[in-house]
This record gives C-alpha cells, sequence and structure tokens, in this order.
C-alpha cells in the first residue's frame, strides 16, 4: 500500500470511528469533531475534524459552536496539513470555512470566534488567490478585527493585533502597508499574549523588513528555544521551522 493510500485509509478509519461513536448520542457529533481537532497535529485526525464539524453543523443547525469550530478547523488543515497543496485547493478549504463562519455570525451576531475566523479565513484566502486579486478583502478583514479588539482584544492570544500587524506586513505600501505599523499591532499581541510563537515570527519578518535585524533575531532565537504553548502546539513545528529557516539568513 503506498503512503498516500495508507492515509487516505487511516483518514477513514478515524472518521468512520468517530461517526459511529457519535450516533445516537446527543451532541455526539460535536464532541467527536473536538477530539479529533485536538488531535490535529495527525493529519487524519486534522481532515476528521474539518468533516466532522461539518456533519456537527448540519446535525445542529442552531449551533454557532460547531461553526466556528469548524472554520478554526478549516484554518489550520489548510494552513498546516496541507501546506504543500496547490493555491486552487486550499482555497476550497478556506471557502468552506468562510461559510461556516459567517453562518456563525448569523447564528450568534457577538460570538467573536466567529468574527475572528471569518476575518483570518479572508486573509488566507487572500493571500491563496493574490494580494492584489483579494484587494477587495481588505476592509472585511480590517472591519472583523475591529469588532474582535470591541468584544474581546484577547481572542486566540490577542489574535485581532496579530492579524492586523499582518495585514499591514502584507498590503503594499500603495494600498496602506507599513511595516511601522505592522510592528506597532504585533508588539501589541506579543505583550498581551508573550508566549505565542506564530507572533513572534511574524514580528521577527517584521522586523526583518524595518532593519531592525537584533530584534528580528531575538525574537527567532526565542522561537527556537522555547517550549511550545500546549495551546499552539501542533502549529509549533512549522513554525520553529520558518523561523530557524529565516534566523540562518540573518546570522
Amino acid at each position: 500500500m503506498t503512503i498516500r493510500k495508507f492515509a487516505g485509509a487511516a483518514f477513514v478509519g478515524v472518521l468512520t470511528t468517530w461517526s459511529a461513536a457519535a450516533q445516537g448520542t446527543p451532541g455526539g457529533e460535536l464532541a467527536a469533531a473536538r477530539a479529533a481537532y485536538e488531535r490535529r497535529a495527525d493529519p487524519a485526525q486534522a481532515k476528521a475534524a474539518v468533516d466532522l464539524f461539518q456533519q456537527a453543523a448540519k446535525a445542529d443547525p442552531a449551533s454557532a459552536d460547531a461553526r466556528w469550530e469548524g472554520a478554526r478547523a478549516a484554518y489550520f488543515y489548510g494552513e498546516y496539513t496541507e501546506a504543500a497543496a496547490s493555491d486552487s485547493e486550499k482555497m476550497a478549504i478556506y471557502s468552506a470555512g468562510i461559510t461556516l463562519a459567517k453562518e456563525a455570525i448569523a447564528l450568534a451576531p457577538k460570538n467573536v470566534e466567529a468574527h475572528f475566523w471569518l476575518g483570518v479565513l479572508d486573509g488566507v484566502y487572500g493571500e491563496a488567490k493574490g494580494i492584489f486579486k483579494s484587494l477587495a478583502l481588505v476592509p472585511e478583514i480590517k472591519q472583523e478585527m475591529q469588532t474582535c479588539l470591541d468584544l474581546d482584544p484577547a481572542v486566540e492570544g490577542y489574535g485581532p493585533d496579530r492579524v492586523l500587524g499582518r495585514l499591514y506586513y502584507k498590503l503594499p505600501w500603495f494600498k496602506g502597508g507599513s511595516t511601522k505599523k505592522s510592528i506597532a499591532y504585533l508588539e501589541k499581541s506579543l505583550a498581551g499574549a508573550p508566549t505565542n510563537a506564530l507572533t513572534k515570527l511574524y514580528l521577527a519578518e517584521s522586523y526583518r523588513s524595518e532593519g531592525m535585524k537584533a530584534e528580528a533575531v531575538k525574537q527567532l532565537q526565542e522561537i527556537v528555544a522555547m517550549t511550545p504553548d500546549p495551546r499552539w502546539a501542533p502549529e509549533h513545528p512549522q513554525i520553529k521551522a520558518k523561523a530557524e529557516k529565516l534566523l540562518a539568513k540573518l546570522q
């Protein structure tokens, strides 16, 4: 059996097991989806989580949680599990997540997680599509992050400031991009959640663009040496690998 076939068989086995366990249990689909998401470092579990959250949403049309958590799972699956996938494949993953996030907001307009993951997915969808083809998404991303700042700026490790910092780093200067603004937002995010390795990586990249080599190296060295925060441990190996690669260029 090839590796690809083995992985596919493993996923089918995981999904079948969770589906069987969920049958006949109130909220069982959501519990199964959450359990798979917690094991998302395993590609089969990450894929199962995406599908199981979709099942949970269909099983409970009133569940905002099934939808925003499904949007979060779609982000992880596209950004980490399927990092090597084509842009069109990623766009399909992110689009499904965007739909779930919008459904969650319709059900619970003040659900900060739903607003956060809608903004995040808009961002990564735009990156996959191409920055110049997706500039129309920028106002919505900014609006979603402002909503998060109004509701709970600490969501997802002070994520709204992290997203805004990354947005200003990615935008071309003639569309409002600014590494100085990027650094200001990212430093604010890091002050709130100093163990978030992704914020450190983004900040290092912005420091580098601003010619602040020593500050960039410091953040990268801290990523390489740190013990991952349990909340973001599955993401850490890829973040650390990127940090090591950039650090090698700067030293």
